[in-house]
């Protein structure tokens, strides 16, 4: 998958463009010891993170492909580096979905993943 295709692929969230919603890591430079926990933490498909080698720090460098609500990364942090805002905005995002549109979703979900029916 290009870095592009990437990108595009976490454009919208729930239908909403994803460049609308206020949600990504902060990193405190002076705070962060370079350890590359959230790197690690938040690999693989998101990718969110990147490393500086001449600073030897984490950089925030895709900022909108994090999961809106994760905050995975600051949990890893044990320096306390980073950051997101206040969930309380994401709630208020949240609120404008429809129940509609949430069950078409659901629906498709549990359609493509029957593993996850009890």
């Amino acid at each position: 998958m290009t870095e592009i295709e990437q990108q595009n692929k976490f454009a919208v969230w729930h239908g909403i463009s994803r460049s609308t919603i206020h949600w990504e890591p902060v990193i405190d430079e002076n705070k962060c010891t370079g350890c590359g926990m959230c790197v690690v933490t938040c690999g693989e498909k998101r990718n969110v993170f990147g490393y500086d080698f001449d600073r030897h720090k984490a950089v925030v460098m895709y900022p909108e492909n994090c999961m809106v609500g994760c905050n995975n990364c600051t949990v890893a942090c044990l320096w306390n580096a980073i950051t997101h805002p206040d969930v309380s905005g994401i709630k208020e995002v949240v609120k404008s979905l429809t129940a509609e549109q949430l069950q078409k979703e659901l629906k498709k979900k549990l359609n493509d993943n029957p593993s996850l029916l009890a």
